[in-house]
């Protein structure tokens, strides 16, 4: 009788064991924001957010996109060519993401809702990195705060992270593509 409370015991334990793992693993849900998924078309956007407060052409890690401005605070990256979504960023104090993690979250918090992340020192941010188990090109970057280790921000992108983060803005202004002087901030005349 011993052998068999044991044997049940242990079972139990691994079960439990097993079940908690697989809970904390991001799943291909955790991948929205607000409803919206990477590969998404503008419209779908539009119907799931809104309409945006304006729209800019630009580069972003590389790719030429239009950010769809909703507020400081939130961003959607459209690629230029195909018009559907590469990247969704959040910062707001108010959103809740999946298994309401939220703003402030501590990396305990986060750990426990998604499981272990990939660490990295970006444009000098530190990022907790989640692979969509359905699509490993799509990731969830949460930023942290670099003294204190809580969440700041979301990024959900299918575009690579390790690119410059150098955005530019494609104007259509013609003094911008050719300015009659060169400035060179402060160094020798070239």
């Amino acid at each position: 009788m011993m052998k068999l409370r044991l044997g049940a015991t242990a079972l139990l334990s691994m079960l439990i064991m097993i079940f908690s793992t697989v809970a904390l693993a991001a799943q291909p849900e955790d991948f929205s924001f607000k409803g919206l998924h990477l590969g998404d078309s503008v419209e779908q956007m539009k119907a799931i957010l809104g309409e945006p407060d304006f729209d800019t052409e630009m580069f972003h890690r590389g790719v030429p996109v239009i950010r769809y401005t909703y507020s400081a605070d939130q961003k959607i990256y459209v690629s230029a060519s195909d018009k559907k979504v590469v990247e969704m960023f959040c910062k707001s104090k108010h959103y809740i993401g999946p298994h309401n993690v939220t703003y402030g979250a501590t990396r305990s918090g986060i750990t426990k809702a998604f499981g272990n992340a990939e660490h990295k020192q970006l444009n000098g941010s530190i990022y907790y990195i989640f692979y969509n188990p359905a699509n490993r090109k799509n990731k969830m970057m949460l930023e942290l705060e670099t003294e204190k280790y809580y969440l700041l921000s979301w990024t959900y992108t299918s575009l690579d992270p390790e690119d410059d983060d150098v955005l530019l803005i494609m104007g259509d202004n013609e003094a911008e593509k050719k300015p009659e002087k060169r400035f060179n901030y402060g160094m020798l005349p070239s």
